[in-house]
């Protein structure tokens, strides 16, 4: 009976890296609709109908509660802030995904992980370790040879990503404070209503028609990326934000195989040896804090 808290905590740390895995791999997917959108599309008219699409299924889901909750949340300011920087990483992202591969896209954005490691340590107090920093050097390795072997001349499209993953990591260090307090689908109802009042400003006055195909896959967009978003909510409510950024390595090899079935993309051996480096570091990272947990627990 004695080891029942710890299997529980176990338990609950396994669901919530599995929920974080399936997150990564519908944002997989919906990298997918968005790279296909934006050689036709400017990116801030894709953000505002992936956002109306969101928007429209939380109330579908939940309309009698969500803008109640969302003013009554003592978390407005965070919420405001997180949903900012969401914004500018997906922006960013969304212009870098013009000119680059699926798989240097993703690579490159899955610094993320290792940034968010680093900042979990300072904004959230959790402990410092040889492992993490070990993790965070082989990550950033990794990127910088996924980015650019030859040099240190960085391209436009480089910066923005990487610039994407620093605003990423910040606001998945706040949704970890917010999430505790407040529900998932306000959580992301709030974001994607922020994306869309935004982005709606920006893209209105130049709207440009749209065929029922890019229709489509704005919507499929919307659909896989509004299920994203509220299972790595509620993941964060049970993995601490240093492990929760390792779980978007799990989903980085579909950015490989969809590129290439999709897009016909072949990337070159940097960005697959980059990859190598950027995932051995998600999982080292993901070894120790499962060692680390386990001997916590132990005492």
């Amino acid at each position: 009976m004695s080891n029942s808290p710890t299997k529980i905590i176990e338990v609950a740390s396994l669901r919530g890296m599995a929920m974080g895995i399936a997150a990564y791999t519908l944002f997989s997917f919906h990298d997918v609709f968005v790279k296909a959108l934006v050689y036709t599309m400017p990116a801030a008219q894709i953000l505002f109908m992936r956002s109306i699409v969101i928007i429209a299924l939380c109330f579908a889901f939940d309309r009698r509660h969500l803008v109640r909750d969302l003013l009554q949340s003592d978390n407005r300011l965070l919420i405001l802030g997180r949903g900012l920087l969401t914004l500018a990483a997906w922006v960013m992202y969304y212009t870098a995904a013009r000119d680059l591969q699926l798989a240097e896209l993703t690579t490159l954005y899955y610094f993320a992980p290792v940034l968010t490691t680093i900042l979990a340590v300072i904004f959230l107090k959790e402990q410092v370790t040889l492992a993490r920093v070990g993790a965070a050097s082989i990550g950033f390795f990794g990127v910088i040879v996924a980015a650019n072997p030859a040099g240190f001349a960085l391209s436009l499209p480089v910066v923005l990503v990487l610039m994407a993953a620093l605003s990423w990591a910040i606001a998945m260090i706040l949704m970890r404070k917010i999430s505790k307090k407040d529900r998932a689908i306000v959580q992301v109802f709030a974001q994607n209503l922020i994306h869309a009042f935004a982005m709606g400003l920006f893209s209105l006055p130049f709207w440009q028609g749209m065929t029922a195909l890019e229709i489509c896959l704005c919507i499929g967009a919307g659909i896989v990326g509004g299920m994203g978003q509220f299972l790595l909510v509620e993941t964060a409510k049970v993995v601490p934000a240093s492990v929760l950024g390792t779980v978007e390595y799990g989903a980085l090899i579909w950015a490989f195989v969809f590129g290439y079935i999709f897009f016909g993309e072949i990337p070159g051996q940097s960005v697959y040896t980059g990859a190598v480096l950027v995932v051995l570091a998600g999982f080292l990272l993901a070894w120790t804090e499962h060692r680390s947990r386990k001997e916590l627990l132990r005492r």
